[in-house]
């Protein structure tokens, strides 16, 4: 038996202008907010040409909030014709989904969550925004809530981010962060099998009697405690009477 085969298929991409706003008001010093800061960059952006734009944003209601915003917005560049808003987030209709696949005259500005990440690619696009942040699922071993707090996306997902508007052409990247918030960020998103709780892991583990779940060669190991602690909700509701087979 020899080494595993290593097969490399490269896509095509363009380079990427990374353009650093953060939400800072250059002329009264002060912060500003992520919509102001949206419609600032959208203007930036518009000021070039007709491209699509893609934006990031961590809920549905900052995309509604945005959506309406820049419906009430001159945008730059328009002329006659308006910018075309469409949202993308789960509880869409997939028709409502259905229309950023769908181009045409207008230049089109979506508004995602960072299921527009890697989920699916939205095509046309040659502008990003992003905002920096996300939903990340989280289980609190404390509480026994598996959360969903917003926090800043990992520098691979802002990555993968700026990515989606380099598939047509060059494209320009707006992060509404500093540099050096990118640089202080950690390198990858950590491994879903870290941040949840490992009962259902467990319990399909037995199931499927792959053996002790501490001795499953994960690529990323769970910690002892998660693993222990999802034990113990499955004796709590009895799930298992014990922990060997």
């Amino acid at each position: 038996e020899g080494p595993a085969p290593v097969i490399q298929v490269s896509g095509r991409t363009y380079p990427v202008e990374v353009r650093y706003r953060p939400l800072v008001d250059d002329e009264e010093d002060e912060e500003i907010d992520v919509t102001t800061g949206i419609v600032r960059a959208v203007d930036e952006l518009t000021a070039v040409d007709r491209g699509d734009i893609l934006i990031f944003l961590p809920t549905e209601r900052d995309i509604r909030e945005t959506a309406s915003r820049l419906r009430s917005e001159t945008i730059r560049g328009d002329g006659n014709r308006k910018s075309e808003i469409l949202p993308l987030y789960a509880r869409l209709s997939a028709k409502e989904q259905n229309r950023i696949f769908q181009t045409g005259p207008q230049r089109r500005i979506i508004l995602a969550t960072n299921v527009a990440e890697s989920s699916l690619t939205v095509p046309g696009i040659r502008y990003v925004i992003d905002t920096g942040t996300a939903r990340i699922s989280r289980y609190s071993p404390r509480s026994k809530v598996q959360r969903l707090p917003i926090e800043p996306v990992s520098q691979a997902s802002a990555d993968q981010r700026k990515g989606r508007c380099g598939r047509l052409g060059p494209g320009v990247a707006i992060r509404l962060y500093a540099q050096s918030d990118f640089d202080g960020r950690d390198r990858y998103t950590t491994p879903e099998i870290r941040r949840t709780n490992l009962a259902s892991v467990i319990l399909q583990a037995k199931t499927l009697k792959l053996g002790d779940i501490e001795k499953i060669p994960f690529i990323d190991k769970p910690r002892p405690e998660a693993i222990r602690d999802g034990y113990k909700t499955l004796f709590e509701i009895q799930a298992v009477d014990a922990r060997q087979e």
